[in-house]
């Protein structure tokens, strides 16, 4: 035995995860490195080299040094193999059993569990099996405690993430809570961009031209370890996916979002994402760096498919045109050279499924740029004229919608309530006929897999609603918020895709009716912050083309 360590290493391993922390200095990595060496030493191994992973979970073998280890292994490098105990090995009872009792012996490893007794030189324990068993039961037992804990904190509003958000430091006298930082001003200024029209390109662009540090670099410079070895190659070079990942996120609201994702098991590490009307939402938990209506406004933006601006340049109104009758988004058919028009829009379901399941509710791409330049030069010149009086009109208008709007959301909000609560009742009294053999199994599962998806639906509709109602009027401050926008194109003469984002929040195109022996369509646009103020009096008319 002597002999084959004087040429083959002896591999101390230590792991040591943030759960066996809590067990006092005992579990530490210099304990570990210690004990061992000392037990090495004394047992005369020679030609130590440890193999460390520090902060990993004994449930996943994907550990770097671990996966050092095996690599040496199989290179014939290494001669034994020793621990501190088997659950330093893992907490997995098959993969730990599959290294410690197959894959060391067939490689002639010689292996050492100290504190358990295991030596594979002495022949099989039988007590090891049941060791490794035990040692998962109290990770899966420790996997619920830390879920448990971390759902309690959620439900308080606690910051759960390790890391700062950008613009964010943890706050000193209590680490649970976020305070802004100098960076917050640069939050800010992404935020105004994109309501402005810039893309996250554009505004990483800008961000480069201020030589701004990115986040995970301005972190590792800010709490002093620029040189620890993770410092990014890169450190000034912003991409358009981080400023798209900051506007997307709702914590710049004030609000705390937690429990958006899960794991599958205590094995499984894949993430799963959780229905949003499962997150946990607590609002106000910290300083907002921009308002709810901006971050909506920028979400909104955002959600929108970038690709369609490529494949068709002539589309300024992408993403913005939609049917009053079932909601999709109009699609976008791009004219060839001989025509006269550049395109035209029609309703999706129409274009998909046919007329019978929704008309087309068309309308020329000229036809609507026309509309809506004139509808906002009205506007521009009536916020130009007079601000005040302008002001009463849209808090006036404004009010009247909100109110007829509420009255349809409360009612909606009491149907779908009841809707749940008959479909929580239907779920479980099919449970109870599968159970007592009145209906099969498989009925049981295709009935409920559809029941539970409508219960899904209604609960987000459900959730989305009362998130409109419990929000605060802001009429005149959103009146206010429009007027210095669109006053700032009184003398606008041409339309362009950044304009019409910056303005619109969504245009509805009615479907053609006959006055006066003429074909015509309304046109209803939806300005940001102040919704539907244009009563359009006057439709547009339509000379409709036929391919």
């Amino acid at each position: 035995m002597i002999s084959k360590q004087q040429n083959n290493i002896t591999a101390l391993y230590c792991r040591l995860s943030k759960d066996d922390e809590y067990q006092g200095d005992s579990m530490s990595i210099q304990n570990q490195k210690a004990m061992l060496e000392r037990y090495a030493k004394d047992k005369g191994y020679f030609n130590i080299e440890y193999y460390v992973d520090d902060g990993y979970s004994g449930t996943n073998f994907d550990r770097p040094d671990f996966k050092r280890l095996i690599n040496d292994v199989e290179n014939g490098r290494i001669g034994t193999v020793i621990v501190k105990d088997l659950s330093r090995l893992g907490r997995e009872y098959l993969m730990t059993g599959y290294y410690s009792e197959v894959f060391f012996p067939q490689k002639d490893v010689h292996f050492i569990a100290v504190n358990d007794n295991v030596d594979s030189e002495l022949g099989d324990n039988e007590f090891a099996p049941f060791k490794n068993i035990i040692n998962e039961w109290y990770a899966k037992d420790i996997s619920k405690k830390i879920r448990a804990a971390l759902h309690t904190k959620a439900l308080k509003g606690d910051c759960l993430t390790g890391l700062p958000p950008y613009g964010y430091d943890k706050d000193p006298a209590d680490r649970t809570r976020l305070i802004p930082n100098d960076r917050a001003e640069y939050v800010k200024l992404m935020y105004r961009l994109a309501i402005e029209g810039k893309s996250c390109g554009e505004i990483a662009a800008k961000l480069r031209e201020m030589n701004l540090l990115i986040p995970k670099a301005d972190y590792l410079v800010r709490i002093g370890a620029e040189s620890n070895g993770n410092f990014p190659k890169y450190p000034y070079y912003w991409l358009k996916a981080t400023v798209k990942c900051i506007l997307l996120n709702p914590v710049y609201t004030g609000k705390t979002v937690a429990n958006r994702s899960t794991r599958r098991s205590f094995k499984d590490k894949r993430k799963l994402d959780i229905p949003q009307e499962d997150w946990i939402i607590t609002e106000g938990t910290h300083e907002a760096l921009v308002s709810q209506e901006d971050y909506d406004t920028v979400y909104k933006r955002l959600s929108v498919k970038s690709h369609s601006k490529t494949t068709n340049p002539d589309n300024i109104f992408r993403g913005l045109v939609k049917c009053p009758d079932c909601g999709k988004v109009h699609g976008f058919s791009k004219r060839y050279q001989d025509r006269d028009s550049k395109g035209a829009y029609r309703c999706q379901t129409a274009i998909k499924y046919g007329k019978q399941y929704c008309s087309a509710h068309y309308i020329t791409f000229e036809q609507l740029y026309g509309v809506v330049l004139s509808d906002i030069k009205l506007h521009a010149g009536l916020a130009a004229e007079n601000s005040e009086e302008y002001l009463k009109m849209l808090t006036s208008i404004s009010d009247s919608e909100q109110s007829a709007a509420k009255t349809v959301l409360i009612k909606e909000s009491e149907k779908s309530k009841k809707r749940i609560a008959e479909l929580d009742t239907l779920i479980q009294k099919m449970y109870e006929d599968m159970v007592f053999g009145v209906i099969s199994k498989e009925r049981y599962s295709t009935m409920s897999e559809n029941m539970e998806k409508e219960l899904s639906t209604v609960k987000a509709r459900l959730n989305e609603i009362t998130s409109v109602l419990k929000n605060s009027e802001k009429n005149a401050e959103n009146a206010k918020r429009f007027i210095q926008l669109i006053e700032n194109y009184t003398d606008i003469t041409e339309l362009d895709y950044e304009l019409v984002h910056t303005l619109i929040e969504k245009i509805y195109i009615h479907e053609r009716e006959n006055i006066d022996g003429k074909a015509v369509v309304k046109v209803d646009i939806y300005y940001r912050f102040i919704g539907y103020i244009s009563n359009n009096d006057n439709p547009t008319e339509v000379n409709r083309r036929r391919s």
